[in-house]
Formats: structure tokens, sequence, C-alpha cells
């Protein structure tokens, strides 16, 4: 678990602010859940032959010898929430949310993997059309764009209904079964209980097995099949560049039809940014009505560590636009009128405290990264002019104290 803090904190509000304005521009509004939750709602919700649950959630009973587990991902909790609520009986079309926190997970830490991480996810309830599988996929898709990333690749699957899957699980079932001896331990656990996990396991032996499997899409239902189609189509419509990865199962129990992943290049083999699918019987196990719905998430740390691989110029500022030196403690009054006025007109501004030597203040300014330096002394106050410099430029001016504020923003333009 790592702290963060500046200049890196500037790097995640960047990141923050073009989520927020994807959202904005989707459609899409916030909502914020609880970091501890029942511990029967991730097994119900997430599946108890994930890995999630079976190895990586941070369990404890509280006080009232209550199971509660800290939350390893977001959609269970939403899903609690919009059914708890009742936020699915609104006059909306469909309820729209997205949340961004962090979650915890006991695994093994590694680049880009913690284990309190930050996750970004939308979620899209009351609607099986294929038009918002797409929606949500652009989603994605557009922020990571949006955030200078390139060499993108949208890996897309469908893996079936509670009526077609059957079909297929005896088809997987009796091809891995004669596999057993080449099976890591945990996928011969899989086998019977859900032989779609193999699909997703890591070992290399198991992958290696799963080359000639049979594939889910290959044996959809009618409808499904249908399904795959149109959102294929409608992310060839809107130039969204996908590869349909038969494999693709992602790690959670609960999806049906769509699942899919973006991935990058500039993160080496574990190259997933985020992913989800379509979730449309989970609102009804958890108590709700019938309501499909699909989502995804995104590790905040993944896409951080994509942006500084990639070595993204992202333009964000780091430091201050003005730092005010009054000559001595008489001037401090004066100089704090004037930082307050500057901060009122949108300007980032401090004041230095204590007295230094002149050349230790330059210097202080220059640590907190300001562009001008304002100095004001007994003279200035009384001229009613304050010396102005130019750090970057090396240039100084004498400006009218009253037109601070107005000199400085057109300089920041300049």
């Amino acid at each position: 678990m790592e702290d963060i803090f500046a200049p890196e904190a500037k790097l995640w509000h960047h990141v923050e602010s073009v989520i927020r304005r994807e959202m904005d521009l989707f459609g899409y509004s916030e909502i914020r859940t609880p970091i501890l939750e029942k511990t029967e709602l991730f097994v119900r919700g997430v599946g108890n032959t994930t890995d999630i649950v079976k190895k990586e959630m941070y369990t404890f009973n509280d006080k009232g010898e209550r199971s509660m587990t800290m939350r390893p991902e977001g959609t269970a909790g939403v899903v609690r929430a919009v059914v708890e609520h009742n936020l699915l009986q609104a006059a909306l079309p469909v309820f729209k949310c997205f949340y961004i926190g962090p979650m915890y997970r006991y695994e093994r830490p590694q680049k880009g993997r913690l284990r309190q991480f930050h996750q970004f996810g939308v979620e899209c309830f009351g609607t099986d059309s294929p038009y918002i599988d797409a929606e949500v996929i652009q989603i994605l898709y557009m922020i990571l764009k949006n955030l200078g990333l390139s060499e993108l690749n949208v890996k897309l699957n469908s893996i079936g209904c509670p009526e077609c899957r059957p079909v297929f699980k005896e088809k997987a079932i009796e091809y891995f079964s004669g596999m057993k001896d080449k099976l890591c331990s945990e996928c011969n656990e899989r086998l019977t209980v859900n032989p779609l996990r193999i699909y997703d396991c890591k070992v290399p032996e198991c992958k290696e097995c799963s080359k000639d499997a049979p594939f889910m899409s290959d044996h959809l239902c009618k409808s499904c099949g249908d399904h795959f189609e149109k959102v294929k189509s409608v992310l060839s419509s809107i130039n969204i560049p996908f590869t349909h990865d038969k494999s693709l199962v992602r790690g959670l129990d609960y999806y049906t039809k769509t699942a899919f992943e973006v991935t990058s290049k500039h993160l080496g083999a574990q190259d997933a940014l985020g992913g989800g699918g379509r979730y449309d019987n989970l609102v009804s196990e958890l108590g709700g009505p019938k309501a499909p719905s699909i989502g995804f998430g995104m590790g905040l740390e993944r896409v951080m560590l994509a942006v500084k691989n990639q070595n993204i110029d992202l333009k964000i500022s780091s430091g201050q636009d003005v730092y005010i030196i009054p000559f001595s403690n008489n001037e401090s009054d004066y100089c704090f009128k004037l930082l307050t006025g500057l901060r009122a007109e949108g300007i980032s501004s401090q004041m230095a405290v204590g007295e230094k030597k002149m050349g230790s203040h330059f210097k202080d300014a220059e640590k907190i990264g300001a562009r001008f330096a304002v100095v004001v002394g007994e003279n200035e106050i009384k001229s009613g002019c304050v010396a102005v410099k130019n750090l970057a430029a090396h240039e100084q001016a004498n400006v009218d104290a009253a037109g601070l504020a107005e000199y400085i923003k057109n300089a920041l333009k300049k």
C-alpha cells in the first residue's frame, strides 16, 4: 500500500478530472459506497470459485461477530446500493452511475498492482441493448485515449447466457477431463464447478491446454450470437479497434454475454488497463428486480504506469503562480492582503514567512515552482508599486499593486 503526495498527486488529479469530464459527457452520475461490506455480498456477487473470494479478500469479524470484508471490487457494492435504495424504481429509462475509490486485495504486490489499489468503474442498469455495451466500451477507450495513451486494443468476447452456457460447459468438461494430469490443482477443482475459470488461468501449462479447447463464442444461442454481432458492428461503425479474443472470460463469475478488456503495449505481459462485461442476472441474484446490466473497472495505478512508460507530457502545472516576499516582517500585513487578493482572482499564491536573506527567498520560490516572485519592501508600500520578477525569463517589472492580479493573469496567458 502506497502513500500518494505531490507531485504524484497532481497526476492523479489530472486523470480523475479527465474521468469526470467524460462522465458528464456520457450522463453518468457518481455513486459512493462504503469500503466495508458484509462478506456474503462478495461471496454471492463475485463468486465463490473466483481467486478474489478464495484467496485475496481482507475479511474479518467485527465486534458484533459479523463477517466483514474490505471491498475487493466495485460492482457488487454498487448493485447492493442500487437494490437497497430502490434506485431502479426511478423514472429514468436506465440508471447510469460511476464510482472511483480504493479497493483491497491480498495478492502479491507488483508494478501497478498493489494491495490497496484505486479503481474507477461505470455501471449501467436496466437495459440489454447492444448499443449500451458499445457505449460502455467506448467510455473506457475514450478516457484512455484522452489521457494520451496510444496502441490501445479492445479484446472482446461473448461468454453466453444461462441458456447456452450449460451445453458449452459439458463440452468443456469433456475436453479438459482428458487433460487432468496437465492442469494445475486449482483448474482440476474448477473443472466440474466452473470450467470457464480454466480459460482465465495464468499457469503456462493450463494456457497451453486451453489453446485447442472448445470456446464459448462458438456455442452461443441465437440471442447471444445476434447480440454479439451487433456489438461488434456498432464498435466498427464508431472506429473503436477490437479483436475477438475467444479465450477472454474475465475473472468474475457474474458476467454474461459481452466480456471485454482494453490493453496497452506499454504495460508488458500484464497488459490490461481495465475491463468488464455484461451481468444480466446479478441484480436479481442480490435481491433486486430483473435488470440486465453492464459495467467495467479500470485500475488507476495501471493507468498511471502506462502514462509514465509512454512518457506522455500531460502539461500538468506542478507549481504556484506567485510567491510574495516581504522584505521584512514589517511588510507582512500588507503582503498578506496582496496574497488574499490574488487568491480571490484565482491565482495560486504563497507568501514567504520568516526572515531570510533575499537570495534564500528566491531559492524557496524556485523550490515550490513559482512562476513569479513579488517583492515588497517599505518603499514599495509607500509608492504603491511592487517589484514582480519573472523567474523563468529573469525579467523584472514594477507593477501598480492595485493592478497586480490583472498583470499576473496577462503574463500567465503569454
